[in-house]
């Protein structure tokens, strides 16, 4: 039901904003990101569902899924959007001797900003975003036990959950390449607050404004 919701509330956005037809640029289809941590993020840790702490994990996240964006631009170039998406795949270069389930990660953002149009087909803009986002994913350590009485040593899986919600805040680049009359590439970039940093890349419908 999760998966369902953040693309059925992207869908009623861009039906809002269907009316500001003068406005309305692109609606920009997102799929794969990839998102890093310059330092770590911190999770709340659950064991049998019951909350034991916190810890703080770093790691590259590539990984796919559904969203969209829809992108206004007013005549002056001042640009807005809002983005809804959810993301799943796997963490890399994380903790050593860990193992990291899928992880789930949905996002919501709204940025201001503005947009230069240089040449016939190309739409620089930088954005300020702000917004949520929240991961969800399981890991699991192999770890060794010493049994006192007869200096065995044994091997055991500490298995946890580990959850996050956090403000997003940040600054992002990014271009539109047009290739048609309602065809566009798209490609951007965005370092937030606390060192995450997000790329991504991939389709959107639309025309760029004159």
């Amino acid at each position: 039901m999760r998966s369902l919701f953040f693309p059925l509330v992207a869908l009623a956005a861009v039906s809002s904003t269907a009316s500001a037809k003068e406005t309305l640029e692109y609606i920009d289809i997102l799929g794969a990101e990839v998102v890093g941590e310059i330092d770590t993020q911190r999770y709340d840790e659950r064991i049998d569902k019951k909350f034991v702490g916190t810890r703080d994990v770093a790691g590259l996240l590539v990984g796919g899924g559904i969203g969209v964006r829809p992108v206004l631009v007013l005549p002056s170039g001042l640009r807005f959007s809002i983005e809804v998406s959810g993301t799943w795949g796997r963490l890399r270069d994380a903790d050593a001797g860990v193992s990291y389930s899928t992880v789930s990660r949905v996002e919501w953002l709204t940025g201001i900003g503005y947009e230069l149009h240089l040449g016939k087909s190309w739409a620089l803009h930088t954005t300020s975003l702000v917004g949520l986002d929240a991961v969800w994913m399981d890991r699991a350590q192999q770890i060794q036990l010493f049994d006192a009485t007869t200096n065995a040593t044994s091997a055991a899986v500490a298995s946890s959950s580990l959850s996050r919600t956090d403000l997003r805040l940040g600054q992002q680049l990014g271009a539109h390449v047009q290739l048609g009359k309602a065809f566009a590439l798209y490609a951007d970039g965005t370092i937030d607050y606390d060192g995450q940093w997000r790329v991504r890349a991939g389709i959107a419908i639309g025309e760029r404004l004159r």
